[in-house]
């Protein structure tokens, strides 16, 4: 079972004739490289103490994870699900250095909250509006762009301006509900008002969504990794048998 099918399947494409060498094997100190015969992919494995360098045609990558069992980072993973975006917490440069905005995640986030909406009952023509205002936007490519539309995204939502002396009046403007106090209400005394959303629907938590993937190239070179580390081990059984 693996994260990022396609890229791991495109990998296995590249590497189905591939042949080892060790360059260099001094107990945690290793230098091993893959080479396809029939292409031009290539993977550098070079361990140290608490390190693990992958190279080759798809990038350079520098894991760091110091523990009781990450002295010999093969150890780390060795046999275990390949979860690049798991991975990349470990990379010395930091995750954020590999990973990239994913149109298609806030897409989904996006059709998923208005589904939720609709089901609950969400004002008439939520579908055809949030299609029109974002979806077929020409600016969901750029996540400043896509995020701010999220963000000032409204639908059938009015404001509630309320005051302390129980007066108050529903607008369709945050503005106009804050200036019916001045110009509308004009109480005396010691009278507050707040304006606050009443019905209608926006978007919920939008800084809580995850709208990041990690790079077409470092998940390749986590799939080349756990592939590399099987290899060798496999080989250096056979050698002891």
């Amino acid at each position: 079972m693996t994260d990022y099918p396609e890229i791991a399947k495109h990998f296995e494409r590249d590497v189905k004739d591939a042949e080892m060498t060790v360059r260099r094997e001094d107990g945690l100190y290793r230098h091993v490289e893959f080479k396809a015969l029939q292409g031009w992919s290539r993977i550098i494995l070079v361990t140290w103490p608490y390190n693990l360098l992958v190279a080759g045609s798809h990038g350079s990558y520098h894991f760091e994870r110091f523990g009781p069992d990450t002295e010999d980072m093969f150890d780390w993973l060795r046999g275990i699900r390949v979860e690049p975006d798991r991975w990349a917490s470990k990379l010395v440069n930091g995750a954020d250095s590999v990973r990239e905005y994913d149109q298609k995640r806030l897409v989904d986030q996006v059709k998923a909250e208005v589904a939720e909406a609709v089901k609950d009952g969400a004002p008439r023509g939520l579908r055809a509006a949030v299609r029109e205002q974002i979806l077929e936007s020409d600016r969901l490519h750029s996540r400043d762009w896509a995020m701010q539309m999220v963000y000032d995204f409204e639908h059938g939502v009015t404001y509630r301006a309320e005051c302390t002396c129980g007066a108050f009046k529903d607008h369709d403007s945050y503005d106009e509900a804050v200036t019916w106090e001045f110009y509308r209400h004009r109480p005396a005394g010691d009278h507050k008002v707040k304006v606050r959303e009443v019905g209608g629907f926006a978007f919920s938590d939008v800084g809580d969504w995850t709208l990041d993937k990690v790079n077409y190239h470092f998940a390749y070179q986590c799939h080349a990794a756990s592939w590399a580390i099987a290899q060798y081990d496999a080989a250096r059984k056979q050698v002891a048998a």
